[in-house]
């Protein structure tokens, strides 16, 4: 596409302003640990992006939404956490916590709910087209080609705005909660209390939420208690005493990128040199973003 540009931009631009752009079946393609993993090829990513540039400043988006760009991203939201378990709310010290996450947010958002959000806020119909086309798209697997019921994919620019955006109501509801931290990454959820009643109605409210959306929160990535039973938060491990170095969850993550890319590297006939170069690169930046 690159080598082409010179030629075939303009047409793609003219095609997408004019409202006659179509996006193509995702394709998909198998990694080299089996999983089955659908993408959109370099044209249509491009014109993804260019939607998602043009449609930031019309969506509705929290600033507790800490994931996108502009709002602090994740080192912030661990020092806010950090800060907060340390200086406690008002004269009152944290005690209480729930921390959870969406169980499959992306594959179960509903179609209508999100097409409705893009129709009151995005005035313009040649990018409302290219983003129906994204709500509703197709995968082909063998020739055979699948519109999932509900969901977005992910993989584009659009995935982490949209997946914002529609979460925007909870961030606003509980930006006016007193007595309560509330913080959003994606679609991980945070809670912090110093009284045990504050965080039952915040997850009272944060369980209704979920039901009218068609959501539920991951069991196997609920805390509900003491602080001093310990949570983890993007990547990091908290208690009553506060930050508490790397989590065990993102260790084990750790140490499986690096057993994967060592064998990719062996696999495509690299040697045990330069296999083991590639894993060292990726452990100095993992430790930067630690």
């Amino acid at each position: 596409m690159r080598f082409h540009w010179e030629a075939q931009g303009e047409a793609l631009w003219r095609a997408v302003r004019s409202g006659a752009y179509r996006l193509r079946a995702m394709q998909c393609w198998r990694t080299h640990e089996g999983e089955q993993v659908a993408m959109w090829d370099a044209q249509d990513a491009l014109v993804l992006k260019y939607v998602a540039l043009k449609i930031s400043a019309c969506l509705p988006v929290h600033p507790r939404c800490e994931h996108l760009k502009g709002h602090g991203g994740r080192k912030a939201s661990l020092h806010r956490i950090a800060a907060a378990l340390e200086h406690g709310l008002g004269d009152e010290v944290m005690q209480f916590v729930c921390r959870t996450d969406i169980r499959g947010y992306y594959q179960h958002i509903r179609k209508p709910m999100l097409m409705n959000l893009l129709m009151r806020h995005v005035d313009d119909p040649c990018l409302l087209s290219v983003l129906e086309q994204y709500v509703y798209y197709s995968v082909e697997v063998g020739g055979e080609f699948h519109t999932p019921l509900t969901g977005i994919p992910r993989g584009c620019a659009l995935s982490p705005l949209l997946g914002g955006a529609l979460l925007y109501h909870i961030d606003e509801h509980f930006s006016h909660y007193s007595g309560l931290l509330y913080a959003r990454y994606m679609d991980d959820f945070l809670l912090l209390s110093p009284r045990r009643w504050p965080l039952r109605r915040a997850i009272r409210d944060l369980n209704d939420f979920f039901d009218r959306s068609g959501f539920e929160k991951h069991p196997d990535k609920t805390m509900i208690g003491r602080l001093s039973r310990g949570f983890d938060w993007l990547g990091r491990d908290f208690n009553d005493r506060g930050a508490q170095g790397v989590s065990a969850r993102s260790l084990n993550k750790h140490r499986e990128r690096c057993r994967r890319l060592y064998e990719q590297a062996r696999r495509r006939g690299q040697s045990e040199r330069a296999a083991q170069q590639r894993v060292a690169m990726y452990r100095a930046r993992w430790r930067v973003t630690v």
